[in-house]
């Protein structure tokens, strides 16, 4: 399974998570439950998946809570052959105004997210710098307007997280830090080796007993 199948489904996962699940302004903190929504690779679904997911979101309204379509949309990708599910998310999801740019200009950005070689926390920096280069005019404004928009709900989250109480803040600076060390372990994971983690994760969830 590719790094961004994986982080898509963690991303689900933590609406309970669930991604561009994107980099932008994360900053501290376990990642955020995926945008509410049709997912933007519902293009690359089999046409009878594409009817599924669109019946799952028809009655969406933008603002309303999701969890209701993010767990049927997670049952629905994951009930997808794997080797479906790999080509969907062969690439990293990247932010939504840089979705609609030619292919080379976007896997130059992909390119950025995929490079193992650039520390987590500095991938923002890069694809920001990146953007100021080969994005002009309107492209250029609602890449910025995203990129800001980010880094002030990332300020935010910041100065919440600055008045936890100290036993508080302790938890979420340790919490903090194993994120950033789950994603490094995954990152270094061969594509192999995360295939047989999701599906022990998988094979954990469905034989966990439940209730009758």
């Amino acid at each position: 399974m590719s790094r961004a199948v994986l982080a898509f489904l963690v991303g689900f996962i933590a609406i309970a998570n669930a991604h561009p699940p994107f980099f932008f302004g994360r900053g501290m903190g376990p990642p955020p439950p995926p945008p509410c929504g049709l997912p933007p690779f519902i293009d690359k679904l089999p046409a009878d998946a594409q009817k599924k997911l669109q019946e799952i979101w028809k009655n969406y309204k933008q603002g309303e809570k999701c969890y209701t379509e993010h767990g049927q949309t997670r049952e629905l990708i994951e009930s997808l052959p794997k080797e479906v599910r790999k080509a969907i998310f062969r690439h990293p999801p990247l932010p939504p105004p840089l979705m609609k740019q030619p292919k080379d200009v976007q896997d130059q950005f992909r390119a950025i997210f995929e490079d193992r070689s650039i520390p987590f926390e500095e991938k923002p920096k890069k694809i920001h710098e990146l953007a100021q280069k080969v994005l002009k005019g309107e492209d250029l404004k609602q890449f910025n307007d995203f990129h800001n928009k980010m880094e002030e709900h990332r300020k935010n989250m910041e100065e919440l997280a600055q008045k936890l109480s100290p036993e508080a803040k302790q938890a979420y600076d340790k919490i903090t830090e194993l994120h950033k060390q789950k994603h490094q372990i995954i990152s270094n994971l061969s594509e192999a080796a995360r295939d047989e983690l999701f599906d022990l994760w998988k094979e954990r969830r469905d034989s966990f007993p439940r209730p009758r």
